[in-house]
């Protein structure tokens, strides 16, 4: 299982459909519509999620990754095991397309027929029950698991809580920073500090947001106490709430040593912007249980 993971956790891009061994010519072809994400009962937050590919196994051999919706062929007829894993855009970047990890396999049995498509519609995906949520914050609870930076003490704001028309993405609130003409900067982090794994294991921050202006997403590593902030991504604005799943593996690994981490989002306001309307919701830190089976 871990060798699966890793493999597809690495592959960067689409493959094409491969021609199987044997004689035959005549595709059959699949069709699917999306997958959605839903509850598995372990109390994982949010059901937001941006399933933008499909991976696609027939008897464990490789097909290919197709954008959603999709329809391609597959030379096999007769009935066959499929599995099918969710696939997502790591970083938000189109050309780190990746099969999420934390997402579980969809499997199923279907009979193929020479030149007929396989309707599968809609799938439905779940969080692995070895998935761990080491933060989730949904802005739905009395306080804000954020406060100002503890490693940049100039922030000129804080995060809050909104409920206005417009900034909610779901539920009754989300969290809002705002830099009007007398704010330039800020920076806030999670009051927790996280165990998180330094043997290349993923970690994920998943978060929905909305913003216009720039935002810098990345951890502090802290060495004896001592923290060294290291910067994963930069958000780019956008006028429409967006799902992202951010890839904080690489980091976690550079800093293997680290005694824990906090995760910071920070910002000047950009040039020209004479406010900064800064929308977040669903922050989840996912990684998987140390006692996950490998």
């Amino acid at each position: 299982m871990t060798k699966l993971i890793i493999a597809i956790f690495f592959i960067i891009g689409f493959s094409s459909c491969d021609k199987f061994d044997g004689t035959q010519t005549v595709p059959a072809y699949v069709h699917i519509d999306k997958i959605t994400l839903i509850d598995n009962g372990n109390n994982m937050g949010s059901l937001s999620s941006n399933i933008t590919d499909a991976w696609f196994y027939v008897d464990d051999q490789f097909i290919g990754a197709f954008e959603l919706p999709a329809t391609f062929p597959v030379l096999q007829k007769g009935s066959h095991t499929i599995k099918v894993l969710p696939g997502i855009k790591m970083n938000g970047i189109a050309n780190t397309r990746i099969a999420y990890p934390f997402y579980s396999t969809i499997i199923l049995t279907k009979t193929f027929g020479e030149n007929v498509t396989l309707n599968l519609g809609t799938l439905t995906t779940q969080y692995d029950p070895n998935t761990k949520m080491d933060w989730i914050e949904n802005f739905e609870d009395g306080g804000i698991s954020l406060q100002k930076s503890t490693v940049n003490s100039g922030s000129d704001t804080n995060i809050m809580k909104t409920n206005l028309p417009g900034n909610v993405f779901e539920g009754l609130y989300s969290g809002l920073i705002a830099l009007d003409s007398n704010m330039n900067f800020f920076e806030i982090e999670t009051i927790q500090k996280f165990t998180l794994p330094g043997d290349a294991s993923p970690v994920f921050l998943e978060l929905d947001y909305k913003i216009n202006n720039t935002v810098n997403i990345g951890l502090d590593a802290y060495y004896s106490g001592t923290p060294t902030q290291v910067s994963t991504m930069v958000l780019l604005p956008t006028t429409q709430w967006k799902k992202i799943y951010i890839n904080f593996t690489p980091d976690i690994s550079s800093n293997a040593t680290a005694d824990n981490f906090k995760v910071f989002f920070g910002q000047f306001k950009d040039v020209g912007n004479t406010r900064a309307a800064l929308l977040f919701d669903n922050i989840k830190l996912v990684q998987f249980n140390t006692s996950k089976k490998k």
